[in-house]
């Protein structure tokens, strides 16, 4: 009885020959395979004030990074150098703060963790100007709920460290930096948001390399509870909370936040409780990053402008912690009637859509605070009112970023697992083989997404019939795995 023969690897890997590739392959229609997600917006830079504007471009420039990241993120890193200091003025009685919150969607090596590393370093450079200025810190309610001892020996244990590493300049004294409070969050629970906040009320910033640990965090023994503070959180309310000693009253529990998050993770923060509503999206088109900054870009810039932000509202003359910046009248009328634009066809939304564009008006809103506040802090003035201008600009940056990025957002969260033929169509093409196995590449493969005889068969003719394989001539007797001939427009796509 004669031997089987089986095909050998070099057989399998071999090119098959001139007479078989580029006669008889049909045009390949290669559109399957291209994904069905809504095309990412280009960010408007023209939509930014100049000190802004100028920022942006240079980290974008220097730092080979996404303008759609960049952007929402200067934007956070003045919002949180402002913090509680600013607020707008809607009426005699009712204020509003400007926090803002940026997520930035994205797989890694996308620049993701970079710009928050631009934004901790200028915030964390801002904390020098709070504790400069710790003895103003206001204080909760009546005034006489202090730091245990425990919480000022560990606080003043930290700041020696700091001075002796040389981090805090020379000649701020020792008393003054142990009294003031912290401006950058990196981490969070309940419990420790109440704890940080309820000593001062003017705000922090929380950078978190991936949000998903945040909610976590905040949710862990408290359930939806935890959520509900960061929730609050966004409008920095005077927030009762009940401890076993009693009530305490935290005087402004506001937070700004600038998170990256994984696109598989956009689920814990979609829920039905208004969190999604909340946040800027920015879920760009981008490649991993390889080439190295050439520049460290304009941080001196941004730096010196989180400091004077820092210092420049909540004025001890006006017996408040924060100062207030009007909306003139062009910009109530501009704030108007994009809210009415936004609102138009809610019917027509999902729920969280719905919620986003319900917000739109109250984002443009602070946006246009934050570039009235910042472009005038920049030229060293005192911020007097938002312009028509300025609320043009944010209402913009609304309707044509971070909505259009929102939509594209959630709908990309919606989006199925690719089909098998798909995933198949793709491993081809990542292994550029002419010839291939379906035993030794596909149900064995290395990086192979199918495992499974049945649907490995099954895309092996779907993508036959749409004239992407062909059957190779079998070498030898017995029953080998089939062998498989790839089109030359698969391999080169």
């Amino acid at each position: 009885m004669a031997k089987k023969r089986t095909t050998t690897k070099a057989e399998a890997d071999a090119p098959p020959n001139g007479d078989a590739i580029g006669t008889n392959w049909p045009a390949a229609d290669l559109t399957f395979m291209q994904p069905q997600s809504t095309p990412a917006p280009v960010f408007p830079l023209q939509h930014l004030t100049p000190a802004i504007e100028a920022l942006v471009r240079g980290f974008t420039e220097t730092q080979h990074l996404s303008a759609a990241y960049v952007g929402p993120t200067v934007l956070a890193t003045v919002s949180g150098a402002i913090g509680n200091r600013w607020r707008i003025g809607l009426t005699s009685a009712k204020t509003e703060p400007l926090a803002l919150f940026a997520a930035m969607v994205g797989r890694p090596g996308s620049g993701r963790s970079t710009v928050i590393e631009i934004a901790q370093d200028a915030l964390q450079h801002a904390e020098t100007a709070i504790m400069g200025h710790g003895a103003n810190t206001p204080r909760s309610s009546a005034g006489s709920q202090e730091m245990s001892a425990h919480q000022a020996r560990q606080t003043s244990s930290a700041m020696k460290r700091i001075l002796r590493s040389g981090a805090v300049p020379a000649d701020l004294d020792e008393d003054e930096a142990a009294s003031g409070p912290p401006l950058v969050l990196c981490d969070a629970t309940g419990a420790g948001f109440i704890d940080e906040l309820q000593h001062d009320a003017r705000g922090r910033t929380l950078l978190s390399a991936e949000f998903r640990g945040v909610l976590t965090g905040l949710m862990a023994g408290q359930g939806h509870r935890g959520r509900t503070i960061l929730l609050q959180a966004f409008d920095g309310p005077r927030y009762p909370v009940k401890l076993k000693t009693g009530f305490i009253v935290v005087p402004a529990l506001l937070l700004t936040v600038l998170a990256a998050v994984h696109p598989q993770s956009i689920g814990h923060i979609t829920q039905g409780d208004g969190l999604c509503a909340r946040f800027l999206w920015s879920y760009p088109d981008v490649t991993p990053i390889h080439a190295l900054p050439s520049e460290a870009g304009p941080v001196d810039l941004l730096r010196k402008l989180a400091v004077d932000l820092v210092r420049s509202g909540g004025s001890d003359s006006t017996g408040q912690y924060y100062d207030t910046i009007a909306v003139s009248d062009e910009a109530r009328t501009v704030l108007d009637r994009a809210s009415r634009t936004f609102t138009a066809g809610l019917d027509d939304l999902g729920d969280r859509l719905h919620d986003v564009y319900v917000r739109a008006a109250q984002q443009a809103r602070r946006i246009s605070a934050v570039f009235a506040v910042t472009e005038a802090v920049s030229k060293g003035q005192q911020p007097i009112a938002v312009s028509g201008e300025d609320a043009e600009r944010a209402v913009g940056l609304m309707a044509e970023f971070f909505l259009p990025m929102a939509e594209r957002t959630l709908t990309v969260t919606r989006e199925k697992e690719e089909a098998p033929t798909t995933q198949l169509a793709r491993h081809l093409r990542r292994l550029g083989k002419a010839t291939i196995n379906s035993r030794e590449d596909i149900l064995r493969g290395r990086g192979s997404p199918l495992r499974d005889a049945g649907a490995i068969q099954d895309a092996l003719r779907e993508l036959q019939l749409r004239g992407l394989l062909q059957p190779a001539e079998r070498v030898g007797l017995g029953r080998p795995a089939q062998n498989w001939l790839v089109h030359p427009a698969l391999l080169t796509a």
